[in-house]
């Protein structure tokens, strides 16, 4: 049943082995996993660069975190302060009106202008530079009560939109929306947004590189915000890395591929599709082709461990002792304590 999903096409063993070789010595010449550099000074800086975000609306307090970008800029979450027409900033018991905002409903970004407050920025770093396995923190206002900081690490990339959103294991809950995802120098690679409603243990972060194209956009007054956020929309419209998720997490492998395979076709240049797609096929036991499209995932992200430990399960799977031992070295050198695997619920 499953090899009629797809014709197969014939693979030459020995050419993935060559290739697979060949990256192997490309990753050798990546830089070591960070290490956590948690210093006072490390909390100083996300203490004083994360608020809280105060938005009435129609008899309640929606409340949420914001990180200082700039000189009276706050970045926050569009859907934390979408109902209000009166924002404010908290800082202690100090208390800073917002003035104006840019807003980007769907990507759920909004930068408020907040004139009086004098916080300094925290630095800002791509996302894209990070690496599965890295070391990750959330930093903010979770319940809106105090501040809360949890550790984990860098579970995944999904490009989007040209940047790719973060997903990590450093856990955050309502009122966490709009707090800050750093890495262990206490730079931003993302505004927490979202987590999984299923069992997959997920919490997303927007690519701090998105507030540039925000920073364009001209200011609004402070009034009710209209539309969905990417993550809000219906399973139709939304972004194909949700879509993916939600029927992976149900283990609806047809639903999956059919997915997958409009996501390799209108995104072939996105890594992302192409070893979803690979999960789909070695779950259905379409297995050659399965290492096609995880052979495709690796030329366009060579050090990626998520895609690593795709081949490693296929290569077990198949039994190619070869693969398997190849790629089972190289990814206990990128990701030693088995992000990719799941094995990293919060910090290793």
């Amino acid at each position: 049943m499953a090899t009629s999903i797809i014709h197969n096409k014939k693979f030459m063993h020995n050419s993935l082995k060559g290739f697979f070789c060949f990256t192997l010595l490309v990753l050798c010449s990546l830089e070591a996993r960070e290490k956590p550099k948690l210093s006072s000074e490390f909390y100083a800086r996300l203490s004083a660069g994360v608020v809280k975000i105060l938005a009435p609306a129609e008899g309640k307090l929606y409340a949420g975190s914001g990180v200082v970008v700039g000189e009276g800029e706050v970045l926050t979450n569009c859907h934390v302060v979408r109902y209000s027409s009166r924002i404010t900033v908290m800082k202690g018991a100090l208390r800073f009106p917002v003035t104006s905002q840019k807003v980007d409903v769907y990507k759920d970004l909004c930068l408020l202008d907040v004139p009086s407050l004098k916080l300094p920025p925290v630095e800002i770093r791509d996302p894209e530079e990070m690496q599965v396995g890295n070391f990750a923190y959330f930093y903010g206002y979770p319940g809106g009560a105090d501040a809360f900081f949890t550790e984990g690490r860098v579970s995944g990339f999904h490009p989007i939109n040209g940047s790719a959103i973060v997903k990590t294991t450093a856990g955050f809950s309502s009122g966490g929306s709009g707090g800050g995802l750093f890495d262990s120098n206490g730079r931003l690679i993302g505004i927490t947004t979202f987590f999984s409603a299923g069992h997959s243990g997920g919490y997303y972060a927007l690519p701090s590189s998105w507030i540039e194209s925000l920073r364009d956009q001209k200011p609004e007054v402070i009034t009710k915000l209209e539309g969905l956020t990417l993550w809000e929309m219906g399973p139709k419209n939304q972004p194909n890395f949700l879509k993916f998720s939600r029927l992976a997490e149900k283990q609806d492998w047809d639903g999956a591929h059919a997915v997958s395979k409009i996501w390799i076709e209108a995104e072939s240049d996105n890594f992302d599709a192409w070893l979803s797609h690979g999960v789909t096929l070695m779950n259905l036991g379409v297995d050659e082709e399965a290492m096609v499209s995880f052979n495709k995932a690796l030329l366009l992200a060579p050090d990626n461990a998520n895609v690593l430990f795709a081949i490693q399960e296929l290569s077990r799977k198949t039994g190619d002792s070869f693969l398997l031992e190849s790629v089972s070295a190289k990814l206990n050198a990128i990701d030693p304590e088995g992000v990719s695997a799941g094995k990293c619920n919060m910090s290793c």
